[in-house]
């Protein structure tokens, strides 16, 4: 057996050494093949890999599956063309939606909303973007045909599947051609309201809403009594109220004049501002250079005060040595004896004692001398500091005065840019965002911010509850607005929260309305000011909203949206953005 053993070891050892040496030969053979060398790929580097590294190739995207129509979908009849402004009602509750024309109802379907951890947001949106073959950048390229979005994190409307059920990942399924249909009469900036229940627009009239302006034919005078543009925005102001205490109604014709000669004020404004501006930065150039000529000036007075000081301190050294030299000799010489000296030697001593006080004297006035120059350069040295002083606050000052002119010229060019920006857009219906909780009125033309400014709330701690008002018509001559409401509910649903700190403004707890909160009583709490009220009485039109809230905008709010608003952010029991 060991020597089976053995043989088997040896052949194995031989198997081995075979095995060793086919792979040298092959890696000597590999090396003998420069390109063989230059074509491998080695991540490490090294010896082995002469070449430069070479990427590999990405992967290629895969193409999004295209979505067929289902063959069994039920054939929605085509909606008709809207008369008036759409409202879409979503009911996560009833699992419909509902879209309004004109305060009526044309249509309703079945949906799908957002199953459970990917629920469905309510509160107040707007379509804010359309796209026939959208597929989804969140899902793995998940077709969303007739997709028509309505917030900037990823919910929109779209065709799907309708199990009868919340299946989706937050997104509003509807049937495959009732989606088409939709689609084909939508606007950007459609209202949409997302709600547990499944609300109703219900007719509504207010004293305390906004009326329009009066047609220019309605009113008591022409248009042609009010000029095209006026010098001053008194003169319009005299012709709607005259001296007599008269006043007339004011309409269209007149608040277009009213602009304009706001407009020629705002520029004659710039003009003088900028008049003013260059002046002032004349101003600030000269009181600059007078600042530095001072501190100039402070370095050379200084410089000869120095000087100054120190010729003083070097002549008093000198009168010093030379009182002290006097009085050394006066000191010697009263010590000799008259008597034992003859003339000549008494005469010799006593020019000696003269010339040593004349010396002394001498150096005393010139260190006197100094000394007052250099208290007089200081004296000048001082001035010069206090003159500098002065400078540098009137350089101050002439700086606050290009600022403020600088100010001005902006506020100006901001105001002509803003009632241009009115006058471009007045076409769109306006939209009103009145907030209890910021305790401002916002109002935008076609996604475009026109106005933003504080109202005044009765009773700012008692909730209002939040309403949308849409202007459905004209009525009366297009003298009054028919209006229709929405109020939404509070949420019945179970919240919950893993999240310590509220990371965003419109997570700030809020305290809403009940099911009793009305659109009238709301109203009547709050007061716009007159200027605000008499430029938003000018821009209704059908279409216009007005959306009265405890809550303040949400962050899905911006640029290219409407007014969006969130209650459930916002829940004073909740501070994660996600419910059960």
């Amino acid at each position: 057996m060991l020597k089976i053993a053995k043989g088997v070891v040896g052949a194995a050892s031989g198997r081995l050494h075979v095995s060793i040496g086919a792979l040298l030969a092959a890696s000597l053979l590999v090396a003998a093949t420069p390109e063989r060398a230059e074509a491998q790929f080695y991540p490490w580097g090294g010896w082995g890999n002469s070449g430069s590294w070479q990427q590999k190739p990405r992967r290629a995207r895969r193409a999004a599956p295209r979505y067929v129509e289902p063959t069994d979908d039920k054939q929605a009849s085509t909606l008709p063309k809207p008369k008036g402004p759409l409202v879409l009602v979503v009911s996560i509750n009833n699992q419909t939606v509902t879209v309004y024309d004109d305060g009526k109802q044309i249509a309703k379907s079945p949906i799908s909303s957002g199953m459970r951890g990917h629920e469905t947001p309510t509160g107040v949106f707007s379509i804010l973007e359309k796209n026939r073959t959208h597929y989804s950048n969140l899902y793995g390229g998940a077709p969303m045909p007739f997709m028509q979005r309505v917030t900037n994190s990823g919910v929109a409307l779209h065709a799907g599947d309708i199990p009868g059920y919340p299946a989706s990942h937050g997104c509003i399924r509807l049937p495959y051609s009732f989606a088409r249909n939709l689609f084909g009469i939508t606007d950007v900036g459609a209202r949409v309201i997302i709600s547990e229940a499944d609300l109703k627009p219900e007719e509504f009239s207010s004293p305390h809403l906004i009326a329009p302006l009066a047609p220019d034919d309605t009113a008591s005078t022409s248009a042609s009594a009010v000029p095209a543009a006026a010098s001053a925005q008194s003169d319009i102001h005299d012709m709607i109220v005259p001296q007599n205490g008269n006043s007339l109604r004011r309409t269209r014709a007149m608040a277009a004049a009213e602009r304009a000669a706001e407009r020629e004020h705002l520029v004659a404004t710039i003009v003088a501002s900028e008049t003013a501006k260059a002046a002032a930065d004349q101003q600030v150039q000269a009181a600059t250079t007078a600042a530095r000529d001072a501190k100039e000036t402070i370095k050379k007075e200084r410089k000869e005060e120095g000087r100054l000081t120190a010729i003083a301190r070097k002549l008093a050294k000198t009168a010093d040595s030379a009182t002290s030299t006097f009085n050394a000799l006066t000191a010697k010489l009263s010590k000799v004896n008259v008597d034992k000296i003859d003339g000549a030697a008494l005469e010799k001593m006593k020019a000696e004692e003269i010339a040593g006080e004349t010396k002394m004297l001498d150096a005393v006035d010139a260190a006197a001398a100094a000394q007052r120059a250099a208290n007089a350069q200081s004296a000048k040295v001082k001035q010069a500091e206090a003159d500098a002083v002065a400078l540098e606050k009137a350089r101050k000052v002439a700086v606050d005065d290009a600022g403020h002119a600088a100010d001005t010229v902006t506020a100006a060019k901001d105001a002509v840019t803003a009632a241009d920006a009115l006058e471009e857009r007045k076409h769109y219906p306006v939209s009103v965002f009145i907030s209890r909780k910021t305790g401002r009125l916002v109002a935008k033309l076609g996604f475009v911010q026109v106005m933003d400014v504080p109202v005044t709330i009765a009773d700012p701690s008692a909730p209002l509850g939040t309403h949308v008002l849409t202007a459905t018509a004209f009525t009366n001559g297009e003298k009054a607005l028919r209006w229709s409401a929405v109020t939404l509910k509070p949420s019945t649903r179970v919240w919950y929260s893993n999240r310590k700190k509220r990371r965003h403004d419109d997570e700030a707890p809020v305290v809403a309305g009940g099911h009793d909160a009305d659109a009238q009583s709301a109203l009547e709490r709050i007061q716009i000011p007159k200027e605000a009220e008499e430029q938003l009485a000018e821009l209704m039109k059908p279409g216009s909203s007005l959306i009265i809230s405890d809550y303040g905008l949400s962050r899905e709010t911006s640029a290219r949206t409407e007014f969006i608003v969130e209650p459930w952010r916002s829940r004073p029991d909740s501070s994660m953005s996600r419910y059960y």
